[in-house]
């Protein structure tokens, strides 16, 4: 019979450690990235609405600035129309301010095309993930756990091992006496 050199369980009991710690920790990132890419959804959704009405807030904005300049430049006093200047910049920040708006809308639209289609890039892997985490890992753990009650078995045998040997060595029969038991 061989025997074998069990230098550290240890080491196996650290592993399977490590291998609850990391399962423990994945599970916790995967819930957390889940709740980041529904908070995004529901931010992009909010952005959506914000943009949506700041847009339609800026047509109506643009159309009253309109209708002043166009009023302003009817006006006459006398021969010579009135200065226009303010009404003009009026005028420009609302084509400015809706040109802003217009162009958030639409980034945030294209944002939300695009966040369908990087979620179900994430998903498979993070799905994978999964699958290890609650199929794979409980089967490496109990796999340890095997390994580590078996070896601990096996170190405990080899020690008593040399200790049984030892008594099998002692004579049966007390020194000076035959076989059997019978003096001589």
């Amino acid at each position: 019979m061989s025997s074998a050199r069990v230098r550290s369980i240890e080491a196996l009991a650290d592993l399977k450690s490590a291998l609850c710690t990391f399962a423990a920790e994945a599970k916790e990132a995967l819930s957390s990235v889940a709740m980041d890419i529904r908070r995004a959804q529901s931010w992009l959704d909010d952005q959506m609405k914000f943009w949506g009405a700041t847009v339609r807030k800026g047509e109506d904005d643009l159309f009253q600035a309109k209708q002043e300049l166009s009023r302003r430049k009817m006006m006459r006093i006398g021969d010579r129309p009135l200065d226009c200047t303010e009404q003009e910049e009026a005028f420009q920040l609302a084509k400015e301010r809706l040109a802003y708006a217009e162009d958030k809308l639409e980034t945030t639209r294209r944002w939300l095309r695009q966040l369908p289609e990087a979620v179900i890039d994430y998903d498979g892997p993070a799905n994978q993930l999964t699958g290890l985490i609650e199929g794979q890992l409980p089967k490496a753990d109990a796999l340890l756990e095997q390994k580590i009650t078996a070896l601990e078995e096996y170190t405990r045998i080899a020690s008593e091992a040399p200790t049984a040997a030892r008594g099998l060595a002692t004579p049966l029969s007390p020194p000076g006496r035959g076989v059997g038991g019978e003096g001589t």
